[in-house]
C-alpha cells in the first residue's frame, strides 16, 4: 500500500490484494511482473500486447446476396512491419538491466497502459473476489481452461469462451495470455461520488450508467483488455 492512501488512492499486488477496501471506486490492473524472468517475461508481454483483431467484410451483392469473409489481424510497428514480439526481444537483448529497474520503479503505472480498468460499487468484490480469485482458479492445473490451454496451446480468448461456454472476463483474458496473479497489480481510487444508478458489480450488469462510465475510462486510458 502507498503513502498517497490517504487521498484514496491504493495500490497492491499479490497477496495483499485481499486488503483491497470494501468501497466504491475505480480500478486498474497493470501487468508488473516481481522479477524479469527472460525466459518467460518477453512471452508474457507479447501474448498480452499482441491484440486479438478480428476482421469482418461484408460484400452486398444483388438480389440480396451477401459474402461474408473473416479474419484474424496481426499487430506489426513501424514502417519496417516489426512484428510485436520481435519488438520486445529487441528492448530487452538492448536494455534489459533498465528494464528490471522500470518494471520496479513505484512510478512504473504512469509510462504504461493498464490491462484492464473499471467501475465497482464495491471494490474488494470486484477486485478480489471476481477478478483475483477467479484468476487463481483458473491457474489450477484441473481446472477446464489450464486443461483446455495445455491440449490447444495456441487457443485465443474467443476460442475458450466459445469451446468452453465460458463469458469474458478480466480473469479469462489474464489467464489466456499467460499473465499470472503475482504478477498483476491493482490501483484503486476510492470515490464517495459513485453516481445511484452503477448497479451492482456483476459480470454480465446491465446498467447503462456503468457501460456509458466504462466506455468513457476505456477510451481515456486505451486499456490493453477491456469488455466486449
Amino acid at each position: 500500500m502507498t503513502a498517497s492512501s490517504r487521498t484514496g488512492f491504493q495500490e497492491f499486488q499479490g497477496s495483499r490484494i485481499s486488503y483491497v477496501p470494501d468501497k466504491p471506486g475505480l480500478y486498474a490492473w497493470y501487468y508488473r511482473p516481481t522479477s524479469i524472468r527472460r525466459e518467460s517475461t518477453p512471452g508474457t508481454l507479447t501474448r498480452f500486447l499482441s491484440s486479438e483483431t478480428r476482421i469482418t467484410t461484408h460484400v452486398h451483392q444483388r438480389y440480396g446476396v451477401r459474402t461474408i469473409g473473416q479474419s484474424v489481424g496481426e499487430t506489426f510497428l513501424g514502417a519496417e512491419e516489426q512484428a510485436v514480439g520481435a519488438a520486445v526481444a529487441e528492448a530487452f537483448d538492448e536494455a534489459e538491466p533498465f528494464l528490471d529497474w522500470f518494471f520496479r520503479s513505484e512510478q512504473f503505472v504512469h509510462f504504461c497502459r493498464p490491462v484492464y480498468i473499471g467501475i465497482a460499487r464495491n471494490l474488494y468484490e470486484r477486485v478480489y473476489s471476481q477478478h483475483y480469485l477467479s484468476l487463481t482458479d483458473y491457474w489450477d492445473d484441473t481446472s477446464q481452461v489450464s486443461r483446455f490451454i495445455a491440449a490447444n496451446s495456441q487457443a485465443t480468448v474467443q476460442n475458450v469462451m466459445d469451446r468452453l461456454d465460458l463469458p469474458h472476463s478480466f480473469a479469462l483474458e489474464a489467464r489466456i495470455r499467460g499473465i499470472s496473479s503475482k504478477d498483476l497489480m491493482v490501483s484503486v481510487l476510492v470515490t464517495e461520488e459513485m453516481p445511484a444508478g452503477i448497479g451492482p458489480d456483476a459480470p454480465t450488469s446491465d446498467s447503462s450508467t456503468r457501460r456509458a462510465l466504462e466506455r468513457l475510462l476505456q477510451l481515456l486510458s486505451d486499456p490493453i483488455c477491456g469488455r466486449r
